[in-house]
């Protein structure tokens, strides 16, 4: 089972096998690159961050099944608190970088998330509520733990050993939607993935990286990196194993029924 709360050893390992590439990549090719895209720079960080709080309100769906249902029951408050506690630290981060666009995503993020949580409370039963106060206390003690090591950290590691932490913690929560690959696989349908969240993922990835890029931020470029190769995999299901074409003549059926029907 995917743990968000041990240390996740496969996105450790990928980070030093992408540290050493990096580390031979021609810094000539990667300066030119930044200077051509610096006039841009401003641009990409907006749309790349509009992208972003375009993925976080793909959470409106879960909620209104919740509402629908009545009931928080048989749904996971997990995205939802640990985005809480993850888009904290990417705002602390994104403010040792002094960067407008990360700040100003982050802030939305956590704004959205904070609104989730509370309409999943909401409809928690009274007598359910302790494993989301069991989760809550998790998150709040690994985010207030890493702000408290950035507070008293040596100023000139502190960034990039808390970018490490960031990014091993996004990496885990971009990797959630892979929690449902068992489920694919065995119904040989990718009905399930959210397509549209995917893509918007794919396309801010793609974005950030080159953000990453403009600052010379190895973080953002590796992180970046893995995230479009977990987007790869996904997409790669909607080709594997589509939506059954029944349901596809169904919709277009649908769509031709007269309108007095």
């Amino acid at each position: 089972m995917y743990n968000l709360w041990s240390v996740d050893l496969w996105s450790v390992i990928c980070l030093r096998r992408f540290g050493k590439v990096f580390t031979k990549f021609s810094l000539g090719s990667m300066d030119s690159l930044a200077r051509a895209l610096l006039p841009y720079r401003d641009v990409i960080g907006n749309v790349a961050g509009m992208l972003t709080i375009g993925q976080f309100l793909s959470g409106c769906f879960t909620c209104n099944k919740i509402r629908l249902k009545g009931s928080s029951e048989g749904f996971s408050a997990l995205q939802f608190v640990f985005g809480c506690g993850l888009t904290i630290l990417q705002l602390k981060y994104s403010q040792m970088l002094r960067s407008a666009p990360l700040i100003r995503t982050s802030s939305y993020a956590l704004a959205i998330c904070l609104v989730y949580s509370a309409c999943f409370l909401f409809y928690t039963p009274s007598g359910k509520r302790n494993d989301f106060w069991k989760l809550v206390m998790r998150t709040t003690l690994l985010a207030g733990g890493a702000l408290l090591y950035a507070g008293f950290e040596n100023p000139g590691l502190v960034k990039d050993r808390f970018g490490l932490l960031v990014t091993i913690l996004t990496l885990s929560y971009i990797g959630l939607p892979l929690l449902k690959l068992r489920e694919v696989i065995r119904n040989k349908s990718s009905e399930g993935l959210p397509l549209p969240v995917i893509l918007a993922s794919t396309g801010a990835s793609v974005l950030w990286l080159l953000y990453g890029i403009i600052l010379h931020n190895y973080f953002i470029i590796v992180q970046k990196v893995i995230a479009l190769g977990l987007c790869a995999v996904q997409l790669s299901l909607f080709v594997i194993y589509p939506a059954p074409a029944a349901t596809a003549a169904a919709v277009r059926a649908q769509h031709k029924k007269p309108k007095g029907e």
